[in-house]
């Protein structure tokens, strides 16, 4: 074990979509919970455990039960950023999502590319999170007009007044179009965040969690600041063919600090650029692909403080620690 610290279906499942009926909705109803914190707000990230009928739950369980116990007491709040599931069935995700449930934490999750691709379509899988687990904070409004089923938020209060908004968001599937490749955040998802972030006070800030990153990971990567010398990069990064404009937004508002996504599974790496931070989770089993010394769990630390500072711990840890 070792640990790092920062500072800062089918596939005719995959055309669903829960904008079909195109209503609109008022910012307001995606807010899922306001939570009166002050104090240090620790959220663990965990990414990628792609669960499937062919793997043995208990032992992914086990694994994963190891990183949520060993990321401490003072979790506020447990984040999967996508690629839940691969291939799997309805009663195992029932299953994922108890165990999460049992941890008496709130937890959450987007969706990623492969969480279609499996025995149920995604409006299933949105309607059982949005009903049946108690610690579970996450909102798919299924009839509405915004692109995705996991565009929510989260706002963070103190005395009752906005300080920080947690802002998740469907980064999509696939692209069908002439772009092709990954799908990317589509224009009434821009417009939606813009309006979460002018729902709160000029002052609150904002950190995002999604799937897929942004076509900017790339420039990133070569020109920012990196966070951690040992941060690596060992595949290319996949974003989306399409860059939909969506980063120039985030720096035209100002709001959001660090954003925090998964995907590749093998890059490991958090950097300052053009004043956001972008940040890999670290994938948490090992189905799939992976690097046996890259798997793990992050936890970002929100200081309460009135630059709304953050700072992003990482633990890797193998399968044989918890045999």
């Amino acid at each position: 074990m070792k640990k790092r610290f920062l500072t800062v279906a089918p596939l005719l499942a995959l055309c669903l979509s829960s904008c079909a009926t195109n209503v609109h909705h008022n910012v307001g109803e995606y807010l899922v919970k306001s939570i009166e914190h002050t104090g240090d707000f620790n959220i663990l990230q965990l990414t990628d455990t792609h669960l499937g009928d062919k793997d043995d739950l208990d032992v992914q369980f086990k694994f994963l039960d190891y990183l949520i116990k060993d990321a401490g007491n003072d979790i506020d709040l447990i984040v999967i950023t996508g690629d839940l599931f691969s291939f799997t069935s309805k009663s195992n995700a029932k299953k994922f999502f108890t165990f999460l449930d049992g941890h008496d934490t709130p937890w959450t999750v987007v969706f990623g590319n492969h969480d279609e691709q499996c025995n149920f379509n995604i409006d299933w899988l949105t309607s059982e999170l949005n009903t049946k687990y108690k610690n579970c904070l996450f909102k798919d409004i299924q009839d509405d007009d915004v692109q995705g089923n996991c565009n929510f938020y989260v706002n963070i209060t103190h005395s009752g007044t906005v300080y920080e908004q947690l802002i998740f968001m469907d980064s999509n599937r696939y692209d069908y179009s002439g772009f092709k490749g990954y799908d990317y955040f589509h224009q009434d998802q821009i417009d939606w965040y813009s309006s979460v972030i002018d729902s709160a006070p000029a002052d609150a800030k904002s950190l995002m969690f999604y799937h897929i990153p942004l076509p900017e990971v790339n420039d990133a990567w070569e020109k920012g600041t990196k966070l951690d010398t040992e941060g690596v990069k060992r595949e290319p990064s996949c974003p989306p063919n399409k860059n939909s404009g969506f980063f120039k937004v985030i720096k035209e508002k100002g709001s959001t600090q660090g954003m925090f996504f998964g995907h590749d599974h093998i890059n490991d790496f958090a950097v300052k650029y053009e004043g956001v931070v972008f940040s890999y989770g670290v994938k948490s089993t090992d189905r799939v692909y992976y690097d046996e010394d890259m798997l793990g769990y992050q936890v970002i630390t929100l200081h309460d403080d009135i630059e709304h500072t953050f700072d992003i711990q990482r633990s890797f840890h193998t399968y044989a620690e918890v045999e």
